[in-house]
């Protein structure tokens, strides 16, 4: 199964190549992967270390890679024009931001998952929310989103979500540039409007999801765009978003119940080549309950 992967980057070589890394090392088991990044051209380095690493990787089996550096208007813009270059004959898209890895096998996991489910069009996993150090702070299953709560809740986040291809060309969705923090909360409301079938894959750990202290969700642009979206809404959407909320988070934890607690993930670190395992001392599906993380073997 053919996997094309896209990361957006502007000044953030260092989460970068970890996140490169980790695309790269899941060519293999039945699993083809194509990795583009799109950089900002920021001048920091960035586009010289991605030329070195294309060089490098030429003729790596199951493995491409490309890039290109320019200017762009943002984050999402920088997606919507890296899957501009969708290979026609790729099975499977997602997007992975720079500071954020996909875990050991994931997608081996989705493609698997993908041919057990002929119907499926679009899967999602479950992700590990780490702090800056890499730290475990709690991890969230997936849900089946729903058109309803989907109006004013996330209930999808972008490392953990996998698209067929052919149906991610069909419908047609990519992210409005004009907003600039909350662009997933409008792209994923009108994916789930679209109709696709999904497929939940909570035993699944496909991905970690990085608290770097400078998340677009935390900003000011992030809570002046929600002011400006909530006056799109009919009064009775917005009227329902704290029911929706924790409803959502309700059937979070009801997932998590099901499931076996993670005990351990394996990351790449700064400035290595090898993962590093990190143990989970106390899991947890709820964020706010700090555990610290160990680190351990090289995996």
């Amino acid at each position: 199964m053919k996997f094309y992967i896209v990361t957006p980057t502007f000044k953030a070589l260092d989460w970068l190549q970890r996140c490169v890394r980790s695309v790269a090392d899941q060519a293999g088991q039945g699993v083809e992967v194509h990795h583009h990044v799109q950089d900002g051209a920021a001048g920091d380095g960035t586009a010289a270390w991605l030329q070195q690493w294309q060089d490098a990787h030429a003729g790596v089996p199951g493995y491409t890679f490309s890039y290109e550096s320019g200017r762009d208007a943002g984050m999402y813009d920088a997606i919507n024009r890296a899957w501009a270059k969708l290979p026609a004959d790729a099975d499977v898209t997602a997007h992975l931001n720079s500071d954020e890895q996909y875990l050991p096998g994931a997608l081996a996991g989705v493609a698997r998952a993908l041919l057990q489910h002929p119907e499926a069009e679009v899967a999602l996993g479950t992700y590990i929310i780490v702090d800056a150090e890499s730290r475990y702070i709690c991890h969230r299953r997936p849900i089946m989103p729903h058109p309803w709560s989907s109006q004013t809740v996330c209930e999808i986040i972008t490392c953990s979500c996998f698209h067929r291809a052919d149906v991610f060309r069909r419908h047609g969705i990519r992210f409005e540039a004009r907003w600039k923090a909350i662009a997933d909360v409008v792209f994923y409301r009108d994916l789930v409007n679209a109709g696709p079938r999904f497929i939940v894959l909570p035993e699944l750990l496909t991905s970690t999801f990085t608290v770097t202290g400078n998340n677009l969700a935390w900003t000011e642009t992030s809570r002046r765009e929600w002011a400006e979206l909530n006056t799109e809404m009919p009064w009775h959407v917005r009227k329902r978003h704290a029911f929706a909320y924790r409803w959502c988070n309700l059937k979070r934890r009801w997932q998590d119940r099901r499931c076996a607690a993670p005990q351990e993930y394996a990351l790449y670190m700064p400035g290595e080549e090898t993962r590093r395992t990190i143990s989970i001392h106390k899991p947890t599906c709820i964020w706010g309950l700090r555990t610290q993380g160990e680190i351990s073997d090289v995996y």
